[in-house]
């Protein structure tokens, strides 16, 4: 177990201001068996009133509306977490997690690519078999920031070749999935400096167990989970819609140090 101490900030500039700004934010990490919030805080700017409600996966998300113009929004969460006091996530399966969804998709090359690399294991163990996954995921993408978006599927960033951690984690949900695991895409912290990120849990009949296929490794207590889904269209961390025809510029930085 660690106790993880964590700052996350994002800020968005827009080139001109915009007014009607309603927001979703899933920027805090959540009490399940795995980790345990010892403390947090998110501070906004600019200063708005927020109300907190669980979405429809279980994930803790901040809602809140600027009437006025602004061009500038953003947060800073920051908080401890104390991290592996289970080695898994306990909680039940869901067919849900079977079905191929939005940008977690199926296609032809993914099913071939699942079925290539179970087909010399002799263990139908579901975690094994997801581990042999994830290491082809790892061996047949490369890293590369800024050649994928938010928009790209599994199917478009294997054709690629390259992407970043939410391509990585849609690629293996999908090969998973074509095997009949049951997985889910993930967003969190982990141990470091740099950005967020975004992993897979995989059902192995009684849990939950994560697995980051950007970093070709088992999930350990460096880890902090923020939101989950089918795939990253159920859980962004941040959202929101606003009035206005502009331009926006993201920074994101994320510290975690143990404590």
């Amino acid at each position: 177990m660690k106790v993880l101490e964590y700052t996350f900030e994002t800020n968005v500039s827009f080139s001109e201001p915009v007014t009607k700004h309603d927001f979703l934010l899933r920027c805090q990490p959540g009490n399940l068996s795995c980790q345990r919030v010892m403390h947090g805080q998110v501070t906004l700017f600019p200063a708005t009133r927020t109300s907190e409600q669980r979405d429809g996966f279980g994930n803790r998300v901040l809602m809140g509306r600027i009437a006025a113009g602004h061009d500038r929004f953003g947060f800073i969460s920051t908080g401890l977490v104390l991290s592996g006091e289970t080695d898994a996530l306990e909680a039940p399966g869901h067919a849900m997690y079977l079905k191929p969804s939005e940008f977690a998709d199926e296609s032809s090359a993914l099913r071939a690519l699942s079925r290539e690399v179970l087909s010399g294991m002799g263990s139908a163990d579901p975690w094994a078999q997801a581990q042999a996954l994830s290491h082809a995921v790892w061996d047949r993408m490369d890293y590369e920031p800024g050649t994928t978006d938010v928009s790209t599927t599994a199917s478009e960033a294997l054709a690629l070749g390259h992407g970043v951690c939410q391509d990585y984690a849609h690629i293996l949900i999908s090969l998973c999935r074509a095997a009949g695991i049951q997985a889910q895409y993930v967003n969190g912290l982990i141990l470091g400096h740099g950005a967020s990120h975004a992993w897979v849990n995989v059902f192995d009949g009684d849990a939950w167990r994560g697995i980051d296929p950007t970093n070709d490794r088992v999930c350990d207590d460096g880890y902090i989970i923020l939101s989950m889904g089918r795939d990253f269209g159920d859980c962004p961390i941040d959202s929101g819609v606003f009035r206005g025809g502009v331009t926006q510029e993201q920074t994101v930085t994320v510290h975690v140090t143990t404590r």
